[in-house]
């Protein structure tokens, strides 16, 4: 299908928007602009997610820490407002994104405990476990319902940054309205995206979904959806190309 008309009806019918942008990339190409919706189609339309939650995805994915991208978040919001999200599960799922700034540390500590080790010296001796330890377990396992290894070291490093990293994370939990299995979707959304591909977090937060209620076929939609936002390298580089070859 090269119908132009046609193709942005049916863009819009999946996505709920449509921008200048689209008009300029349906015009370079739409033969790739219908290959595109090929793919989106069989991920959009799979019916296993509502489709706000599939924008929701989308949002959550294009807002996180390392993709960044404004345009994408802005337009994914105009199409989560149409199909019927609130301000506040729009807001939340911003919220659900802004912790993954914290893999950095998730990364980090384990390494520094390592080399901590090979330089001859004692993990014990420079953190040393104590009561706190159990104190931080216990509130981040109360407020976000799990635990897992990795939070193990970070703890131990400092139990006063992690109980930041527990209200941060937690807000979400105590406060939003998005139910506990699609907050985890979320988790596995920012988690899998090409510009992460943070296993560690895929595996826990899949495992969460499922424990959650979460089909088989609600996290391979979401892992399809995200797979599907490399569309944006087009999106973005169509309006420069077509200036400068004018």
């Amino acid at each position: 299908m090269t119908d132009k008309s046609a193709l942005k009806a049916e863009f819009e019918r999946l996505h709920g928007y449509w921008s200048d942008v689209h008009d300029q990339a349906l015009a370079e190409d739409p033969v790739f602009f219908n290959d595109y919706l090929v793919m989106a189609r069989a991920a959009l339309d799979a019916g296993h997610l509502e489709p706000k939650l599939c924008d929701l995805v989308m949002i959550a994915a294009s807002a996180s820490v390392t993709h960044l991208n404004g345009d994408a978040v802005a337009l994914h919001i105009q199409g989560a407002l149409r199909h019927g999200a609130t301000r506040q599960e729009i807001a939340e799922a911003l919220q659900i994104s802004s912790v993954l700034g914290i893999h950095s540390y998730m990364v980090g500590v384990p390494v520094l405990f390592e080399e901590i080790e090979a330089n001859g010296q004692s993990v014990d001796a420079a953190f040393p476990l104590d009561e706190k330890f159990e104190q931080v377990k216990s509130a981040f396992t109360a407020s976000r319902g799990y635990w897992s290894d990795q939070l193990t070291a970070m703890v131990r490093s400092s139990p006063a940054f992690f109980d930041g990293y527990t209200a941060f994370s937690s807000t979400p939990w105590r406060e939003g309205t998005l139910a506990p299995v699609v907050k985890e979707l979320l988790y596995v959304a920012i988690d899998v995206s090409t510009t992460h591909m943070f296993e560690p977090g895929v595996r826990i937060h899949t495992r969460n979904a499922l424990r959650y209620g979460a089909t088989p076929a609600q996290v391979l939609q979401v892992m399809q959806i995200v797979s599907c936002l490399g569309m944006q390298s087009f999106l973005l580089g169509v309006p420069p190309l077509r200036r400068a070859a004018a």
